[in-house]
């Protein structure tokens, strides 16, 4: 189709020698919107198809750090529950993008092995499972002052928008009295048990309770890929 010349008019027929192509004005809008539909979707669906197909090509690790010493984190009176804060820095060489805080629980028992139902700790992250605000330590739990999650002792949702429980982190103890922990983990409660996942983002599922094994196991991993922490075998379920 030749260019139309400065100052002539557009119209809505074509040379009298093709009426074959004709376009009407109100065909040539509704082609032109599907046109424009269509590559508005493109835009828009070629990124996030390309992003939830794309394989992982590189992997962060998940740097251990210390907590403190083991005195620093008592129990409550009797045993109770008296989450403490813990500051830490993933990675010293990025001090400012990697600081992070870890609400540790005493249990008041004395098991070191951190999968242990009588395990000395438990260790949360303090990431809201919403959008990722820090959660605060309360007498029933946590709460998100955000958007008003609500977590129990466990960690598990009660109330408000976070989709699943706080995340936790494995820890050890080295050279006698230190608290470190060596890796994080997702976490929800399947058939009433602890269940530990790959990390995801707030807001991300890590299981979905309906539809068969595939479809509650596998579409979370499709439509939301891990954070590519490297990891060893994911610990089963508690």
């Amino acid at each position: 189709m030749a260019d139309t010349t400065a100052g002539s008019q557009a119209h809505a027929h074509t040379a009298p020698q093709a009426p074959e192509s004709a376009v009407t004005r109100g065909e040539f809008l509704s082609l032109s919107s599907v046109g424009l539909g269509a590559a508005i979707g493109a835009v828009i669906g070629v990124p996030a198809l390309a992003y939830a197909l794309a394989p992982v090509t590189e992997e962060a690790t998940f740097k251990p750090v210390m907590l403190g010493p083991v005195e620093h984190f008592p129990p409550g009176p009797g045993g109770g529950f008296k989450p403490v804060a813990a500051q830490y820095i993933e990675d010293p060489k990025e001090p400012d993008t990697s600081a992070g805080l870890a609400w540790v629980v005493n249990s008041g028992k004395n098991n070191t092995d951190w999968l242990a139902a009588d395990a000395m700790f438990i260790v949360f992250s303090n990431r809201c499972m919403h959008l990722g605000c820090p959660v605060a330590a309360t007498p029933l739990g946590f709460a998100c002052p955000c958007h008003g999650g609500q977590y129990n002792k466990e960690g598990q949702r009660t109330a408000g928008p976070p989709i699943r429980p706080l995340d936790r982190f494995q820890w050890e103890i080295k050279n006698q009295n230190e608290l470190w922990i060596t890796q994080r983990w997702s976490t929800d409660f399947v058939n009433g048990q602890l269940t530990y996942y790959p990390v995801k983002g707030p807001g991300q599922p890590v299981h979905i309770p309906f539809g068969g094994d595939f479809v509650q196991n596998t579409v979370p991993d499709i439509l939301y890929p891990n954070v590519t922490y490297t990891h060893g075998p994911v610990p089963k379920p508690q």
